[in-house]
């Protein structure tokens, strides 16, 4: 494989670096990073992104009708979809309180998905 170079915009803070990432098999060359955690985060953006995922789920009976939810922790960007797809699944009944677990580890991913608000039984 001939080398790559990838350009990554790093989203962990507000200056945006545009990191160059050189790749021959595995990285080899960082550079432009801001910082270490920029650096960190341009690699592991080569190897196997990773996100935090945020939605909404479906409450009956509540003073509203959706409660927003996240993961515990980031899962794999190709994830994302099939995440949306399985909390769509889901209805709850009022009452939610913060942090209630909605699913636990999510299609076998090691994350949780909790609730972020409370929502009030009507």
């Amino acid at each position: 494989m001939p080398k790559e170079i990838r350009e990554i915009i790093c989203i962990l803070c507000p200056m945006g670096c545009k990191i160059s990432v050189e790749i021959d098999n595995e990285v080899i060359n960082v550079a432009n990073a801001g910082c270490k955690l920029g650096r960190d985060f341009s690699i592991q953006e080569v190897k196997a992104p990773m996100r935090d995922f945020f939605s909404t789920v479906r409450v009956k009976s509540g003073k509203i009708g959706v409660v927003s939810i996240r993961s515990t922790g980031p899962v794999p960007k190709s994830m994302l979809m099939p995440c949306a797809v399985e909390v769509a699944k889901v209805v709850l009944s009022a009452p939610v309180k913060l942090g209630d677990k909605i699913l636990e580890n999510i299609l076998s991913l090691h994350v949780d998905i909790i609730a972020t608000k409370n929502v009030e039984k009507a």
